[in-house]
């Protein structure tokens, strides 16, 4: 079952709800939307209102555009540090099996014996 769709519009001193078959209402603050819209279409007998809503905020397509490569961006970046993370542990690692010590690890990571420590330590844990 899809959720009932509410759109948040930003308008002057607020934002602008507009939900299929109902009048638009307004709300100060974004925070807000969701509940607001919930309320109005559980008492106009909305179907499925009584198990969410789907709230979507509409700042322009220049503005959705940004959002979306932000967010995108952020995700990526994200998934490129946990491949970081486990190449740098599976290189502490090997660097271990050839005999360096934990200080000589570090230096050529260039992080501290600390973090060699935490490393090693997780790759023994990752098996």
């Amino acid at each position: 079952m899809d959720l009932p769709k509410i759109v948040a519009h930003r308008t002057e001193g607020g934002w602008m709800l507009t939900m299929d078959g109902l009048a638009p209402a307004y709300v100060r603050r974004l925070s807000e939307a969701a509940d607001c819209g919930r309320a109005l279409m559980k008492a106009a007998g909305v179907p499925g209102a009584d198990n969410g809503i789907q709230l979507t905020v509409d700042l322009g397509d220049e503005l959705n555009q940004r959002v979306k490569a932000a967010t995108q961006a952020t995700v990526d970046a994200r998934k490129a540090q946990l491949r970081a993370a486990v190449e740098l542990r599976r290189t502490a690692s090997a660097l271990k099996s050839q005999g360096l010590t934990g200080r000589d690890i570090a230096h050529v990571l260039h992080v501290s014996p600390q973090r060699v420590s935490q490393l090693l330590a997780q790759s023994t844990a990752e098996g």
